[in-house]
């Protein structure tokens, strides 16, 4: 099986979104053969991990219930500093899911000549997530309006499939019809979003994959 080794630079420095894979061979290593979906406590100890080597770094929101700040001013104070911060929740998530991802695209390589682009798209159920949410949804916005050569691959994936399912049908919404011909998109989420996503891609022409997290 062909080794992909994924580049997490662009996602860490706050497009959080698209990483291309640098393309080898060779078999699969025993890190990747054992990769599983991380789960938030995965996430949640890999944060207090960075924290413990950047005390500086600013706690990150708690989760879940807490609603997202809303108005200018304080979006703008949520935002400050985020992309810098290297404990930031949605930079630490990025690299947890790394190996996981690195496996699944693999596994979904067939047909595919050209490195492939992998997005990450990190959970909505944190509100200092929102910002870097926007970043993937805008990098993916341009990369469908500029479109992707046949034989290439987009994957996108995240904790919460149908967070993923939105940002893709997003990007697809206005896409030149037959644009993706010839390109693979994997979505790597849960059987509930598979259809919608399917019919959303379904005018580029793209090549429709799905992967069971």
């Amino acid at each position: 099986m062909r080794k992909f080794l994924f580049i997490a630079i662009v996602a860490l420095l706050g497009t959080l979104g698209l990483s291309a894979c640098d393309k080898g061979s060779g078999p699969a290593t025993t890190s990747e053969a054992k990769a599983t979906r991380p789960t938030s406590a995965d996430v949640d100890n890999a944060i207090k991990a960075c924290q413990a080597k950047h005390p500086e770094a600013a706690a990150p929101a708690s989760a879940g219930t807490a609603p997202a700040a809303s108005g200018t001013s304080a979006q703008a104070e949520a935002d400050t500093g985020e992309e810098d911060n290297p404990c930031a929740r949605a930079t630490v998530s990025a690299s947890t899911w790394q190996a996981y991802l690195q496996l699944v695209v693999t596994e979904n390589m067939e047909g595919v000549t050209s490195n492939p682009y992998v997005y990450f798209v990190p959970s909505s159920k944190y509100p200092d997530n929102e910002g870097a949410i926007g970043r993937v949804q805008d990098s993916l916005n341009g990369t469908v309006a500029a479109t992707v050569l046949p034989g290439n691959m987009v994957a996108v994936a995240g904790p919460d499939s149908a967070t993923t399912a939105q940002v893709l049908e997003a990007a697809f919404k206005d896409a030149s019809p037959g644009s993706f011909k010839g390109v693979v998109v994997l979505f790597i989420g849960d059987k509930a979003d598979e259809a919608a996503v399917q019919q959303a891609l379904a005018p580029s022409g793209a090549t429709f994959k799905f992967a069971q997290m």
